[in-house]
């Protein structure tokens, strides 16, 4: 009887420990972004998160036993990534997470080996925002993230295939009409960037709209990546002037300033604020990278006063770059007719002139 219950409490706790051994657990690595559109972190709260004690921390350093998966979003590896290089915050602070970061990784490492890992949508954003906001990033997000994630982990990954999330979270009427003019601004003067680089403002949207991400924070990021698109929206721009025009054919001189890292062909859009000036027909103008460049618009003055042009610039495919402006004009031109009755008089004050002086030689001579 002993010998039974014996081998029973064996075949028991067997039993019990067999499912606990092969049980198969789901680790999510995710966290939404604390830094703006230039890598430059807002806050250091990841220093804690990351830390042994931290949420992300406790994932890494005391794992589940028994066979894992992990779905990872390369967002926060990128993050985690970029406080193991050192890093400052927004405020000018140095950031106190750097050794943090390198031991998270470290550890990520080793208690992934012999783990499949699967790659998450980038930045973690709710699949019904990016439809309605950038329809056209769908596809792409699910493909860059698996590719993003092996660089970073230097290992092979599954890829995406799904989104975590389709929240319809709320989003301001502004911060959405925000974000599609932004976005619009991005793309125009996306052919004029280095092809590396175009991905930075599209990975900062899906940043953006994750559902997690706290509100404050989110229209933090949203006034921070309409800064960026207005920042490379005017990367080409006109310089201020006015001019004193003092004859009725003139050239004046526009500068216009490429801040790209390649030359970019652009067309000057000249219209008069009024009817007392006339422009010439002006040809496409090629602008080599980082430079600036006179150019020379030809004018017309009809009549003297004030007037002004309304300068804007475009790219080869009719997008407006930068800000238009206006040339104020003092128009100093004195009419054909005025300097036909000026000269007329100036004539006859030298003939009645010369009239004089020969009577008074004759009157001496009598």
């Amino acid at each position: 009887m002993k010998r039974w219950l014996v081998a029973l409490a064996a075949f028991t706790l067997t039993a019990i420990s067999l499912p606990v051994a092969h049980a198969s657990s789901v680790i999510v690595l995710t966290e939404p972004t604390h830094r703006q559109i230039n890598g430059q972190f807002i806050d250091d709260d990841m220093a804690t998160l990351i830390g042994v004690s931290g949420r992300l921390g406790q994932l890494v350093f005391n794992p589940p036993v028994g066979d894992r998966t992990w779905v990872i979003d390369p967002a926060l590896i990128e993050e985690v990534s970029a406080m193991a290089s050192g890093y400052t915050l927004t405020s000018g602070a140095a950031g106190v997470g750097e050794l943090f970061a390198k031991s998270w990784l470290t550890q990520l490492a080793v208690v992934t080996r012999s783990d499949t890992v699967i790659a998450m949508a980038y930045g973690d954003p709710s699949k019904y925002w990016v439809q309605r906001l950038a329809p056209h990033y769908v596809n792409y997000v699910l493909s860059i993230s698996g590719v993003r994630l092996a660089e970073l982990l230097g290992r092979g990954v599954v890829a995406a295939t799904s989104y975590r999330s389709n929240s319809q979270f709320t989003l301001a009427n502004s911060e959405i009409d925000a974000i599609e003019s932004d976005s619009t601004n991005f793309a125009q003067t996306a052919p004029f960037i280095d092809p590396k680089d175009i991905d930075i403002s599209r990975l900062a949207l899906l940043k953006i709209l994750n559902p997690d991400l706290p509100k404050d924070r989110r229209d933090y990021l949203v006034r921070d990546f309409t800064a960026a698109a207005y920042t490379q929206m005017h990367l080409v721009h006109l310089s201020p002037g006015k001019f004193t025009i003092t004859s009725s054919h003139q050239d004046l001189p526009i500068t216009i300033t490429n801040g790209f890292l390649s030359d970019i062909k652009v067309n000057l859009y000249v219209i008069p604020t009024n009817l007392k000036v006339e422009v010439g027909t002006l040809p496409q103008v090629s602008i080599p990278a980082q430079s600036k460049t006179q150019v020379m618009v030809p004018v017309t003055v009809l009549t003297s006063g004030t007037s002004g042009l309304n300068v804007e610039l475009t790219s080869s495919n009719g997008d407006l770059l930068g800000d238009s402006i206006i040339y104020p004009l003092q128009l100093s031109v004195i009419s054909p007719i005025a300097t036909w009755v000026t000269t007329g008089a100036a004539v006859l004050l030298f003939v009645a002139a010369s009239i004089q002086s020969i009577r008074r030689i004759r009157r001496r001579q009598r």
